[in-house]
Formats: C-alpha cells, sequence, structure tokens
C-alpha cells in the first residue's frame, strides 16, 4: 500500500487570471480542498509518497506573471519522516529539505 503525503499550499498573486488557474488546476488535479480568496488560493490535497514536483512544476510553466506569484507548499509524510518545504517568490524556487 503506498503512503499518501499530505500538502499545504498556498499562493498569493494580484494577476487574477492566474489565480483562475491555479484554482481550476488543483481542482482537476489533487483530491482535497481548495479555498479561492479575492488574491489567494489555499488548499490541501494528498500525493503519493512526497512531493508532487512534475505537476506543480507544470502548474508554475502555466502562469502568465510568474514574477508576481507567491506559492508556498508545506509537503509531510510521518510515516516515512518526510518533510519538504518549498517556496515559490520572485520566479524562483527557494526549497528546505
Amino acid at each position: 500500500m503506498a503512503n499518501y503525503a499530505t500538502n499545504i499550499f498556498h499562493a498569493r498573486t494580484e494577476n487574477q487570471t492566474d489565480l483562475d488557474k491555479i484554482e481550476a488546476f488543483l481542482d482537476d488535479n489533487f483530491n482535497g480542498f481548495v479555498n479561492r480568496q479575492s488574491n489567494s488560493v489555499d488548499a490541501e490535497f494528498s500525493s503519493r509518497w512526497v512531493y508532487p514536483e512534475e505537476e506543480i512544476n507544470k502548474l508554475v510553466e502555466s502562469l502568465d506573471a510568474k514574477d508576481g506569484a507567491y506559492i508556498k507548499i508545506l509537503t509531510y509524510e510521518l510515516e516515512d519522516e518526510y518533510v519538504s518545504f518549498r517556496i515559490f517568490s520572485q520566479g524562483k524556487w527557494n526549497i528546505k529539505l
């Protein structure tokens, strides 16, 4: 049986088109909940074993205003003691494993 990691996601941007893309992408690609605010999206969803890097990279690539997007993702899987915290800001990732 696969272990599932929990992902706590927060994204903020002034670009409303990008917020729409983020909300739709999370709804379409993950099983969890998504909460949209006026300039942010919060979500919690699961992924298999670890941080869903391939999917999140696709999401970031789809954004029109990458430099204006701020994304934080905390991923953890307690059974295997896995933790990853990633921040996307000013077009770059800061990864803390």
